[in-house]
C-alpha cells in the first residue's frame, strides 16, 4: 500500500501529469502511521521507517533520470530529501499523539509547507524539483490563482485533500455516524471544486497584457558532452570549429528571422569556448554574432549562454586569507571562479553585460563548502604542482539582473536553466523590471527522460505566478513559447533541430504574488516554530510532572 502510494504521488508529474495521485498519493501514508500510532512500542521508529521508505520510493520514481547527469544528484534528493521528510511525518505523529489529533492535522501541512518553502531557499541541500505544487505544471487552466499563492498554494491544496481523504477512510474503519461521512464528503468536494471553479473564471476572463516583441528562440541539438551537432535520431554530425560552429546557429536563424525580430534566444552555455574577464570583449564567437546582427538584424538582441572564468588577481587573493570554496586552482597556480552565464549582445551596450546562474544544481554545480575546505587541507599544492581536488562549486551573483532590449522598450529576466524551479526567486527579477522571462537551459544532459518534460511544466506555472510571457530556448528541447496563462503557444520536438519565431505580450504589471511571494510558505513556517515550541514545553511539562511523582 505504502509503494501504491508513492507510484501515484510519481504518476502526478509530467509526463504522466495524472494529478489525482497526488490527491490520494498521502493517504497510505496516513493510514499506516494511524495504526502504528496505537501501538506506543517503537511508535516513533516504525512511523519514520515507513515514511522515508515512501519518500525515497517517491523521489526515486520521479527523478530517477537524474543518474544521466550525475548519480550524486539522484542520492542526495533519495537520501537526504528523504530524511527531511520522514523527519517531519515522525513530528507530525509526536503532535498528533501528544498534543491532540486535531493538533497533528494541522501540523502536518505546516511542518510540510514550511520545509517545501526551506527547500526554495538558497542552501547547500536545496532541491525544491519535487514541491507538490508542480504537479499542476501541464493543468494550467486548473490553477490560475498561483499568480496570488504560487506553487505552494497548490501543495496546500493537494495536502488538505489528502487530509480529507484520510478522515473519510477513516471514519468508515471506525463506523462514525452516516451523517458525519456525508459532511467530511461534502467538504472535501468543496475544497475540490471551489478552487477549480475560480480557476476557471479567472483563466476564461484573463487576456495577455501588454504589448508585443517578436521573439525568436534556436534549438541546435548538439551533443553536451561532445558538443556536435545532431540529427532528430541523436546521430552526430562531424566535428566543426569554434568558428563554424557558431556559422551554424546564425545559418539556422536566417530561416525565420527578418528585420523586425526583437530578441533571438540561444541556450544555455551556447558558445563554444570558455570566455574569460581577459579575452570576452575579443571573443571570435561573440563578435561573430555582433557582425552577424549588425548586417542582417540591427533590430534584433541577441541573449545566449556561455561558460565563463574569472581569473582572479593577485591583489584580490591577498584579501582573502581562506580562499572561498568557489575558487578553483590550475595546473600553474593562478585561480579563478567558473560561472554558468549569460551575455547580451545587442550592439547598444558593448560592455556585453552579463548575468550569471545563482541557483545551482547540487551534486553537479555545488557541493558543500567544508567538502572543498576539506580536500584543500589534505591536499599539498607545493610539493605536487598537478595535485587537483573535487570542486564542481560554480560562483554565482548576489542580485538578479535584467537585460533591456533596444531604446529600453522591452526587458527580459535572464533565467538560467534550474533557476526556473524557483517561483519566488524569479519575482526578483520581475520586481526589477522584467516584462517577459527568458529561460535559457541545456537539458540534453537527462537524455530522452522525464526530466525535460518536467522542467518545461515547471516554466508554464512561472508564467502564470508572474503573468509573463515565457520564451524558451533549450539545446535538444523543449524550446517555444508561453503565454500569461501559462497556455502552450508554440513548442518544438524534443531531439529535433529547430527554431522558433513568436509574437509575444510584455507585461508591466505585478502580480500578488510577485509583490508578496510565498506568503503561504512563510506561515507555513511560522506555525511549524509554535507548533514544535508548544511540543517541547509540553514534553518538558510532562517530564517534570513525572519526576514529582
Amino acid at each position: 500500500m505504502l509503494l501504491l502510494g508513492a507510484v501515484l504521488m510519481a504518476s502526478s508529474f509530467a509526463p504522466f501529469d495524472f494529478f489525482p495521485g497526488a490527491m490520494l498519493g498521502l493517504v497510505p501514508l496516513f493510514l499506516i502511521e494511524d495504526e502504528i500510532s496505537k501501538n506506543k512500542r517503537c511508535r516513533k521508529w516504525s512511523v519514520f521507517g515507513y515514511a522515508y521508505l515512501f519518500f525515497a520510493a517517491f523521489n526515486f520514481f520521479t527523478i530517477w533520470w537524474v543518474k544521466n547527469a550525475s548519480w550524486i544528484g539522484v542520492i542526495a534528493s533519495v537520501v537526504v530529501n528523504s530524511f527531511f521528510f520522514a523527519l517531519l511525518t515522525s513530528l507530525y505523529s509526536s503532535v498528533k499523539n501528544r498534543l491532540s489529533f486535531k493538533a497533528g492535522l494541522i501540523a502536518f501541512p505546516a511542518f510540510f509547507l514550511g520545509w517545501e518553502y526551506i527547500e526554495f531557499q538558497d542552501w547547500d541541500l536545496s532541491w525544491p524539483w519535487l514541491t507538490l505544487g508542480h504537479v499542476f505544471g501541464n493543468w494550467p487552466k486548473l490553477i490560475q490563482w498561483f499568480s496570488y499563492s504560487g506553487v505552494l498554494g497548490g501543495s496546500l491544496w493537494l495536502l488538505i485533500i489528502n487530509i480529507y481523504a484520510f478522515l473519510i477512510i477513516k471514519s468508515w474503519r471506525e463506523n462514525e455516524e452516516q451523517f458525519l461521512r456525508f459532511k467530511k464528503t461534502l467538504q472535501l468536494a468543496l475544497i475540490i471544486f471551489l478552487p477549480l471553479i475560480t480557476s476557471l473564471i479567472q483563466y476564461y476572463r484573463y487576456e495577455d497584457e501588454g504589448f508585443e516583441q517578436d521573439v525568436v528562440v534556436l534549438q541546435p541539438n548538439m551533443n553536451p558532452y561532445t558538443d556536435y551537432f545532431m540529427n532528430s535520431m541523436g546521430g552526430e554530425y562531424l566535428s566543426l570549429s569554434s568558428i563554424e560552429h557558431v556559422k551554424k546557429f546564425t545559418k539556422m536563424a536566417d530561416k525565420v528571422m527578418d528585420e523586425n525580430v526583437n530578441w533571438l534566444l540561444m541556450h544555455e552555455t551556447a558558445l563554444p569556448k570558455t570566455e574569460t574577464n581577459y579575452g570576452i570583449h575579443y571573443s571570435p564567437s561573440i563578435q561573430i554574432l555582433k557582425n552577424w546582427r549588425k548586417a542582417k538584424y540591427p533590430n534584433t538582441s541577441i541573449l545566449t549562454g556561455l561558460a565563463y572564468r574569472e581569473y582572479k588577481t593577485d591583489d584580490i587573493l591577498m584579501k582573502n586569507t581562506v580562499l572561498p570554496a568557489t575558487y578553483k586552482r590550475t595546473y600553474d597556480g593562478r585561480y579563478y571562479e567558473y560561472f554558468n552565464s549569460s551575455v547580451l549582445i545587442n550592439g547598444e551596450h558593448d560592455t556585453l553585460p552579463q548575468y550569471h546562474k545563482s541557483r545551482l544544481v547540487i551534486g553537479v554545480e555545488r557541493i558543500p563548502a567544508y567538502f572543498v575546505y576539506f580536500q584543500r587541507y589534505l591536499t599539498d599544492f607545493e610539493s605536487d604542482p598537478m595535485a587537483d581536488t573535487y570542486n564542481p562549486n560554480n560562483a554565482i551573483q548576489s542580485e538578479r539582473e535584467i537585460f533591456y532590449g533596444l531604446n529600453d522598450s522591452s526587458a527580459v529576466a535572464p533565467v538560467i536553466c534550474y533557476e526556473s524551479v524557483f517561483g519566488e526567486y524569479l519575482t526578483d527579477y520581475i520586481i526589477k523590471g522584467a516584462n517577459f522571462i527568458g529561460i535559457i537551459t541545456n537539458d540534453s544532459w537527462w537524455g530522452d527522460t522525464p526530466g525535460y518534460q518536467q522542467h518545461w511544466s515547471f516554466a508554464r506555472l512561472r508564467a502564470i505566478e508572474t503573468r509573463r510571457s515565457v520564451a524558451r530556448s533549450a539545446n535538444t528541447g523543449i524550446s517555444g513559447f508561453i503565454n500569461q496563462r501559462g497556455d502552450i503557444l508554440q513548442k518544438s520536438v524534443y531531439l529535433t533541430p529547430d527554431c522558433l519565431r513568436q509574437k509575444i505580450k510584455c507585461n508591466h504589471n505585478l502580480t500578488f504574488y510577485v509583490k508578496y511571494g510565498d506568503v503561504i510558505g512563510k506561515i507555513g513556517l511560522g506555525l511549524t516554530i509554535m507548533i514544535l515550541l508548544n511540543l517541547i514545553v509540553k514534553k518538558l511539562t510532562h517530564r517534570e510532572a513525572n519526576t514529582k511523582i
